[in-house]
């Protein structure tokens, strides 16, 4: 068309420049009937009729649209207007012909249109309305070409409507106007067929369409919102409340869902085939709120709804259950709450059942101990793969998951038995060497799952103080089965609570890689002395030092040792004081380790703890000793003795013989070498008479817990100088992350702190506290 009208400007300046050489004036009337009987009469002929001239030669290619003008015609008629608008005053005709071009419009619209359109409805109205307005379109494509001189200049001169908007608002305000109300009802007719499954020309209704948004020139609120859109959404919001009715009363929740699913998907389609883009969005928010919002509860209390749902692992159907609850407002706000609560629910049962295993169990440490952490990382493995595969790792669904896992998971078991200790109880297990035996990357995955059931832990400070226990058996009795998990754990620990939280844990690793250097410096030291290992009393010494504010509080016992272990100790002491200055040693005795060869039938190496050391090396040969005079000789008090004693005279291992009740050792008994003793094994592990040291110490933990409120306190307190006492404690409860007091524990440190003048009460409201400086 461009290179066609390029082609026409350029004739019609050739016969513009003929004309203005000739000086004959073209009278109104004149040219005006030159223009209808060339081309207005032609135009609507060929509108009405189909009817092209004989004379028009069309195009060989059937598909291309038919000629109504031929070159020549066309230029004529442009040549007529131009010349009739260029003419000097009193003869320039460029208003009356603007005028009479709306005219020729509107007589046309009056003769033709709206005759052909009086009577029709629903469909036939469609129909003849598509076809009126595509001739329309066509007639003012043509107006406009020929009376294109007055859009040029008259037009922009005069600040007017330019030709073609002009010849749309005709149609708008003659034709449309006057059908508009039956075309939007048969057009919602038509919709509402659809959706109930009936077949639809849908090309018909995206004419129909198409015309509500060209009537609008470039505005599409003017016309196809305001009179189609706004009907068409309370219509649909009407249709499809009356179907949620139905659904409701004759579907489950997960087909109510599908139903919903494929509705909203129908009704896109709708849009994408013939509806504006813009009324995507508002139409799925009327679907949406019809058939999900208003009845969500309703549908939330269905037998078949998310209880259910989580019952049968019904992955598919609560993936689609969140995709149509995310458009609602809130929408996840109820079905988070519903999820939360069988997540709950399923745990406390399940923690009650545990409890009366380990009840039931309560001499079977093991049994207590493995069964409880297990089925909780089965549990949150289940409901965190429900939230990252169905819920789309939605940050409500995990808040909802972490807050059910946290009210079961620090649910009291009994005796000895909390949430703390059995978590501790079962890292140690996958970190010994005589633990499970599992791959490296099974005991990587499962300590990251038990750090993600950690996090859930309010007593993490008990758990550190467990766990430190725990790690430090291992440790330092080298029974644990790899360093690098240990370090593992310790940094996935550290990710989640801090470095504070591991720093006495990393402390104690690092000792322990420090003792090797630290062991080869000592073993120069004796070679320096000469006499080979007369400096250690001949016997082979190792030492591992521990940095006191890393390990566990161990209780420090003297014993009277042998004189090779005591000469060995006081070279090893000379050493290390001659290394350091600022640090003193202790002794722990209870950790230590002897490995003692002995002469029986067959020669048998024991490995036995410090305490039962210095009770089986008196015994050089045929000695007998009473178990006072082990007592004087050891310096042991009596009644961990007893224990020493019984582990070497009474039980397994019978190393020693005594008279009396061979089953309790008492303060009169004597003891002996037991000359027959025999066993199979080489190296022969004697059980120790206790664990070096409790798990850990209930008031240790509690004296650092009433440390760390109070100086949560006091740093709120001098920032703010002056709180209410709920405040106060809201905030004390919010900087403390490692366990959770309850608001009378915080009030009793809040009188402590009074007591000792760091606070004060105000004298006007005794609720409100002050700090004092």
């Amino acid at each position: 068309l461009k290179c066609r009208f390029g082609l026409v400007a350029e004739a019609a300046l050739q016969l513009s420049g003929a004309v203005m050489a000739n000086p004959e004036i073209v009278p109104l009337e004149v040219g005006w009937t030159c223009l209808k009987e060339g081309g207005i009469d032609v135009l609507e002929a060929f509108l009405d009729h189909g009817t092209i001239r004989d004379t028009i030669k069309q195009h060989e290619d059937p598909a291309k649209p038919r000629k109504v003008f031929s070159m020549e015609e066309y230029s004529i008629l442009y040549t007529k207007v131009y010349n009739m608008c260029s003419q000097r005053q009193p003869n320039n005709f460029s208003e009356p012909l603007y005028k009479r071009y709306g005219e020729a419009i509107e007589a046309y619209v009056k003769r033709a249109v709206l005759p052909a359109l009086e009577g029709k409805t629903e469909v036939a109205l469609l129909k003849e309305l598509a076809l009126r307005w595509q001739n329309h379109q066509i007639y003012v494509k043509w107006m406009e070409r020929f009376f294109q001189y007055l859009d040029r200049f008259y037009v922009r001169l005069h600040s007017l409507p330019a030709l073609r908007p002009k010849g749309i608002s005709i149609f708008h305000d003659t034709v449309f106007e006057v059908v508009k109300k039956d075309t939007r009802a048969a057009l919602l007719s038509v919709l509402n067929q659809e959706r109930e499954g009936h077949s639809i020309d849908r090309e018909l209704v995206k004419q129909v369409v198409t015309m509500f948004i060209d009537l609008g020139l470039d505005n599409i609120t003017a016309v196809y919102e305001k009179e189609f859109e706004e009907y068409l959404l309370p219509d649909t919001a009407a249709y499809f409340r009356r179907q949620a009715e139905g659904w409701l009363a004759s579907d489950s929740f997960p087909e109510y869902l599908r139903k919903a699913e494929q509705a909203l998907q129908l009704e896109e389609n709708r849009v994408n085939a013939y509806l504006s883009n813009t009324t995507l969005s508002k139409l799925k928010n009327e679907v949406t709120s019809a058939l999900l919002t208003v009845p969500q509860q309703r549908l939330l209390e269905k037998d078949t709804a998310v209880k259910y749902l989580l019952d049968n692992d019904k992955r598919d159907d609560l993936a689609r259950m969140h995709k149509l609850f995310k458009e609602v407002p809130n929408g996840f706000t109820p079905i988070a709450a519903a999820f939360r609560q069988y997540v709950e629910t399923r745990g406390t049962a399940i923690a009650a059942e545990q409890k009366a295993i380990i009840e039931a169990h309560a001499k079977d440490k093991t049994a207590a101990e493995n069964t409880f952490i297990q089925t909780m990382l089965d549990l949150h493995d289940r409901f965190k793969s429900v939230v990252n595969e169905s819920f789309s790792q939605d940050s409500l669904f995990q808040k909802a998951l972490k807050d059910a896992f946290e009210v079961f998971i620090n649910a009291e078991l009994g005796g000895r038995y909390s949430p703390a200790y059995l978590m501790c109880a079962f890292c140690d297990r996958l970190l010994k060497k005589t633990g499970d035996k599992l791959g490296y990357d099974d005991v990587e995955i499962r300590l990251t799952k038990m750090v993600e059931l950690f996090s859930f832990l309010t007593d993490k400070d008990l758990f550190a103080e467990i766990y430190r226990n725990q790690l430090s058996k291992r440790l330092l009795q080298e029974t644990s089965a790899s360093e690098d998990h240990e370090k593992s754990m310790i940094q996935k620990l550290k990710l989640k609570c801090g470095a504070q939280f591991t720093s006495k844990l990393e402390g104690m690793l690092n000792d322990l890689s420090i003792a090797g250097e630290f062991s080869k410096d000592f073993n120069k030291h004796v070679e320096e002395l000469g006499d080979g290992r007369g400096p250690v009393g001949n016997i082979d010494f190792t030492f591992t030092v521990l940095t006191t504010g890393y390990w566990p509080s161990y209780t420090v016992v003297e014993l009277n040792l042998p004189p090779q272990m005591t000469k060995a100790l006081s070279t090893f002491q000379t050493f290390y004081n001659g290394r350091t200055s600022h640090r003193r040693l202790a002794v722990v005795h209870s950790l230590g380790t002897v490995h003692i060869m002995a002469q029986f039938k067959k020669t048998h190496e024991f490995i036995v703890s410090t305490f039962q050391a210095v009770c089986i090396l008196p015994f050089q040969g045929d000695e007998k000793y009473t178990f006072g005079s082990l007592r004087e000789l050891t310096g042991i008090e009596e009644a961990t003795l007893k224990k020493v004693l019984t582990t070497l005279s009474t039980l397994k291992y019978k190393v020693l013989l005594k008279d009396g009740d061979p089953k309790v050792v008492g303060t009169e008994d004597t003891f002996e070498v037991n000359v027959d003793f025999s066993c199979p094994q080489r190296r022969v592990k004697i059980p120790q008479h206790t664990a070096a040291e409790e798990t850990h110490n209930k008031e240790r933990v509690e004296e650092d817990r009433s440390i760390a409120i109070e100086a949560a306190i006091v740093r709120i307190m001098k920032a703010r100088k002056t709180l209410p006492h709920q405040q106060l404690v809201a905030e004390v409860l919010s900087q403390l992350a490692f366990f959770k007091p309850s608001p009378k524990v915080i009030k009793q440190r809040i009188e402590h702190l009074i007591e000792r003048e760091y606070l004060e009460r105000d004298p006007n409201q005794q609720s409100t506290y002050r700090y004092l400086a």
